[in-house]
């Protein structure tokens, strides 16, 4: 009898762990692992002892990441548990407004005890919980169920552009149009609520190409804008009331530019013409382009690049490190890299798609890789000149603590999502 319940005690332990293995999504861990690999390669010779501190931080997030993998992700959208993280969120928020700690002219930097922590950083999952629960139960079906959603992340992205950072606001409104996007919202409405913000680009550029703009906008909506649901009438005055939010946006501009913070500004105008003013505004564009163009195939090798090694590319431990990479390893591994987010974006795609059928997985998912895909695209797209600076970090590769752990539980939440709703035996297991 012992040795009957010894070897049932046995094969029940071995089920358990073939179960937990199965459930692993191996080429997601892969690609994640990769680029931190290399994160902490590239930092172990950038010195001043970032890559013994982003150690430190890796456990911590390691640990974040198997937590978030075996909690069920539903539980993060829970009654009880759902406001009360809007309820901290929105505290830290303000928190950090108050008593936060500056660096580089933001004030995004809050001190509990012996730790410090990014209280925006938090503030993207928070978002991501919150829009996933609404719009499971409330999807897009009509225009104006767009509106309403956007209230959800008007107050955290106003709090975290007042610290200010540009950046991770803009993630918010990211996040938001992609997961609208999946629960049903069409690609005329999402051109439509951010066509104020191309109305306002297209005005500082050229008023004949403002103008261009809402032409080809309004004759478009007439066209194609819920077709199926508004009549012809209706859409003609909803494209009238479009058009002149739009008018009303490229009037505004001069205001509006007000806005931002001087530093904002001269990023801004700086990435339209960085060589306007080399050695001020256009300095770190033109510097991170010197860096990537000499790094050629192979790059110079590690701990060995001119323009990094000789500080002349600002902030090459956190927002520059992809400038660090193209310098030192060259186009092979920043393709490498770029392939690695590719596979961690796809497979949040796939995720998300196998959820479909439990909605709040589904849209978490895709809000995963929305915070993931436009990170990426702008900390890329500024290095090599196609963005302005914005001060976003790389994910898993750029130094810092509070990103860094919300990036891999961010990982863990797909994992979740992926071993509770696992792939159909018929269906693309790639």
């Amino acid at each position: 009898m012992i040795g009957d319940s010894r070897n049932f005690a046995a094969s029940n332990m071995m089920r358990n762990i073939f179960r937990l293995i199965a459930g692993v999504d191996w080429l997601l861990l892969a690609a994640t692992f990769f680029l931190l690999g290399v994160g902490l390669t590239v930092l172990a010779h950038e010195g001043s002892g970032y890559a013994t501190k982003q150690r430190d931080f890796l456990f911590a997030g390691t640990a974040a990441l198997l937590f978030f993998w075996r909690v069920p992700y539903i539980f993060w959208t829970s009654k009880v548990v759902l406001p009360a993280l809007n309820v901290i969120n929105i505290i830290l928020l303000i928190a950090v407004m108050i008593a936060g700690h500056s660096a580089l002219g933001a004030q995004r930097w809050l001190a509990l005890g012996p730790i410090t922590i990014q209280p925006s950083e938090i503030a993207k999952l928070v978002v991501i919980f919150t829009l996933s629960w609404w719009l499971a139960f409330k999807p897009i079906l009509r225009f104006w169920d767009c509106l309403y959603t956007i209230g959800i992340i008007l107050i955290p992205a106003i709090l975290v552009f007042k610290q200010p950072d540009l950046g991770t606001s803009l993630t918010f409104g990211a996040v938001y149009f992609g997961m609208c996007f999946w629960a049903g919202a069409g690609i005329t409405d999402i051109i439509v609520l951010t066509s104020p913000l191309f109305s306002l680009i297209c005005n500082a550029l050229d008023f004949n190409l403002w103008l261009i703009f809402l032409a080809l906008l309004g004759s478009g909506l007439i066209i194609f804008w819920r077709t199926r649901s508004w009549s012809l009438w209706m859409r003609f005055v909803m494209v009238l009331l479009v058009l002149a939010l739009n008018f009303g946006a490229g009037v505004a501009r001069p205001h509006l530019w007000g806005v931002l913070k001087e530093y904002q500004q001269k990023r801004l105008t700086s990435f339209v013409n960085p060589y306007a003013d080399p050695r001020g505004s256009g300095y770190h564009i033109l510097q991170s382009l010197i860096a990537v163009g000499s790094g050629g195939v192979n790059g110079a090798g590690l701990g060995k690049g001119n323009q990094s090694q000789g500080a002349f590319i600002p902030e090459r431990h956190t927002d520059f490190i992809f400038a660090v990479i193209g310098e030192e390893l060259g186009f092979r591994l920043s393709a490498a890299i770029i392939a690695a987010y590719a596979l961690i974006c796809t497979r949040a795609i796939i995720i998300a798609y196998r959820s479909r059928e439990q909605p709040r997985g589904s849209l978490m998912a895709i809000g995963i890789m929305c915070m993931f895909l436009f990170h990426v695209f702008l900390n890329i797209g500024m290095t090599i000149g196609i963005m302005p600076v914005a001060g976003v970090p790389l994910p898993f590769l750029s130094y810092g603590g509070t990103a860094l752990i919300i990036d891999l539980s961010a990982i863990g939440l797909l994992m979740s999502i992926s071993t509770m709703n696992p792939a159909r035996k018929k269906e693309d297991n790639w």
